[in-house]
């Protein structure tokens, strides 16, 4: 069967890029490796932002919205800040991302789930997917299909691997639990090394989670063991356990296009470094997707706008995301003193989580007035940053 496009991947990158390419006419397949809705190895969160983008209501698929977020450091010390209003939301993946694939199957696009792609070849007139049982071929075809991307493995050759690994437990809450996790994300620092421990609720049920640097795998155990053996978790037994690749953004990912083929969120290496964000880059990237193909239709099959645009208004975000993350999570004894000392950073983020500003703005107001030696130590000071002299000086908080 020919299509103009095959999209792999039925996740919010996928069915993103399947839904718009779908909207504009195009012939699109989208792939699905499991019987959807299934199960999602994900905490769940997003951050406000993502409203903007996405074709439906959040209130279809919102478990429970975040009001609250508290930072530790080793379990101790908590740096707390409430809102008024919701910062982020908490979603169950198995319902978000069949929400999401029913808009693009209503769009147009042809969805066969509980087919798992084999091999992704190029050829002289586009691309050939091999998938159970048959070869479907498409002008272009869109890698969704997460950190262990078969269209990254068989076109992108030589793509850096993920650099953390994920272990998330989900437990019961009971009502002492539930009064201190409901509409609260609680983020930990200085016990995962090169990572962080989060927790957070959703409708009943806590998702207590750890990554490490994957050089440190042999830690995400009991760094998640520790972690539920701190505070409200003790006397709770997790129901379930999953662990995970987390592809975060770093330098050296290599490219995300390549002949008629495309890379989106976690194919791409399009997760934040600070937090773990993948959903908002994700969509983000997968309407990219689509309208760097619906170009390149007239522009003898041309991906580059999709770099480009990927260039603009991704990396810098997620470079600026990893420069925070090189302290928060290497240095997080410092990070923390920095939260401490200026509380108004949290009221940054959270313009941040909402779409008013950016992590480059953020990254700014979190260095401001460091020591210079201090910044340089980690990397947050130089032609490549934000502190650089113009900088110096950012007024008061």
């Amino acid at each position: 069967m020919r299509y103009d496009s095959i999209v792999v991947g039925g996740g919010p990158a996928g069915a993103t890029a399947a839904l718009h390419l779908a909207k504009a006419g195009a012939k699109v397949l989208l792939l699905e490796r499991r019987r959807l809705p299934r199960y999602k190895a994900c905490g769940g969160c997003l951050s406000r932002r993502v409203e903007r983008l996405l074709p439906f209501e959040l209130d279809k698929v919102n478990e429970e919205p975040i009001t609250s977020l508290t930072f530790t450091y080793r379990g101790r010390n908590p740096v707390e800040a409430t809102f008024s209003e919701p910062v982020a939301y908490m979603v169950w993946r198995d319902k978000f991302d069949q929400t999401l694939c029913r808009q693009a199957i209503e769009a147009g696009a042809e969805l066969q789930d509980g087919q798992a792609v084999r091999a992704v070849r190029a050829s002289a007139n586009g691309v050939e997917v091999d998938v159970d049982g048959m070869t479907a071929t498409a002008d272009f075809v869109v890698g969704a299909d997460g950190a262990c991307s078969i269209v990254a493995r068989d076109l992108f050759p030589n793509r850096a691997q993920p650099r953390l690994v994920g272990l998330d437990a989900e437990l019961p809450l009971t009502s002492a639990g539930e009064a201190v996790l409901k509409g609260r994300v609680i983020l930990d620092v200085g016990r995962a090394p090169g990572g962080y421990c989060w927790a957070f609720s959703k409708r009943g049920v806590a998702s207590v989670g750890v990554a490490v640097d994957r050089k440190a795998a042999k830690q995400v155990l009991p760094c998640l063991t520790s972690f539920l053996n701190s505070g409200d978790f003790r006397d709770l037994r997790p129901v379930r356990t999953t662990g995970a690749l987390l592809p975060i953004y770093h330098d050296g990912t290599g490219p995300i296009y390549r002949g008629r083929a495309l890379l989106t969120g976690d194919a791409a290496c399009l997760v934040d470094p600070f937090l773990g964000e993948g959903i908002y880059y994700a969509i983000q990237s997968g309407q990219m997707a689509a309208q760097a193909i619906l170009t390149a239709g007239s522009h003898d099959g041309d991906l580059s706008s999709y770099q480009a645009a990927v260039s603009t208004a991704i990396i810098p975000e997620l470079e600026a995301a990893g420069r925070l993350s090189r302290v928060a999570h290497r240095a997080p004894w410092l990070w923390f003193q920095v939260l401490q000392w200026r509380l108004g950073l949290i009221e940054h983020y959270r313009k941040v989580l909402i779409g008013e500003t950016n992590y480059r703005v953020f990254e700014e107001r979190a260095w401001a007035g460091i020591p210079r030696p201090l910044a340089m130590l980690f990397g947050v000071w130089g032609d490549q940053g934000y502190l650089n002299s113009k900088h110096k000086a950012l007024g008061s908080w």
